[in-house]
């Protein structure tokens, strides 16, 4: 809890607010017509988040929104997702490997919310050389 507070996890205060502030070098997360289940919110529309900034870019609320109903999942399926509690505090991480099993790229976040270099753009590490 002291780590989701952004105790001893750099950057996660910061990563927090910016699902609540939105982001206009990410991408759209939902689509206009696709429609989030997230309890205890009701069902919203991916329209709905136009009204708090427009629509092309991470729009404010979209995040948390998405992490709300990631969160809801996790919780309401705890046993399944967190069989043994020694790994509770395992931080966020990305690996990608090739169809041999071969590391192809490695992110070990050193928060609890990261799961890349560049957060607005997850993926970009593939187009590096």
């Amino acid at each position: 809890m002291l780590m989701c507070a952004g105790i001893g996890s750099p950057g996660t205060l910061a990563e927090v607010l910016r699902g609540y502030t939105g982001d206009k070098k990410a991408p759209q997360l939902i689509d206009d017509d696709e429609v989030i289940h997230a309890k205890p919110l009701p069902p919203l529309k991916g329209s709905f988040f136009n009204l708090a900034g427009g629509k092309g870019f991470q729009r404010p609320f979209e995040l948390a929104t998405l992490r709300l109903r990631n969160m809801t999942e996790v919780l309401s399926n705890w046993s399944t997702y967190v069989p043994n509690s020694a790994y509770l505090t395992q931080r966020g991480a990305t690996f990608l490997f090739d169809n041999q099993g071969n590391l192809l790229y490695k992110y070990c976040d050193r928060g609890i919310l990261g799961f890349a270099e560049n957060k607005s753009n997850p993926l970009s590490f593939l187009n590096r050389e």
